[in-house]
């Protein structure tokens, strides 16, 4: 069971280190902003304690990736923000 995320020893072979500077980090962000965000709801009210497990596992992958994309030369937090909330409406 995933909510958003595969857990495990998944290796990515997609990665291309040239895509990925070229790719919106603040677009990116705030996907991986709003997802953390369900994913502690979840890990907070769930009454399964699988989701819970499998929420708290998922909660470091999207911390992960929030840092990852906050490393990113065109990151900026003001405009991550605005995309999440233009997004997300959050």
């Amino acid at each position: 069971m995933n909510i958003f995320y595969e857990t495990g020893n998944a290796k990515n072979s997609d990665f291309d280190p040239f895509v990925i500077r070229r790719m919106n980090p603040n677009s990116a962000w705030a996907n991986h902003s709003y997802n953390h965000f369900v994913l502690r709801h979840i890990f907070h009210n769930s009454s399964d304690p699988r989701e819970k497990i499998q929420a708290g596992k998922e909660i470091e992958i999207a911390e992960r990736k929030m840092t990852f994309w906050e490393r990113h030369r065109n990151f900026d937090l003001e405009i991550a923000e605005f995309y999440r909330k233009k997004y997300y409406r959050m």
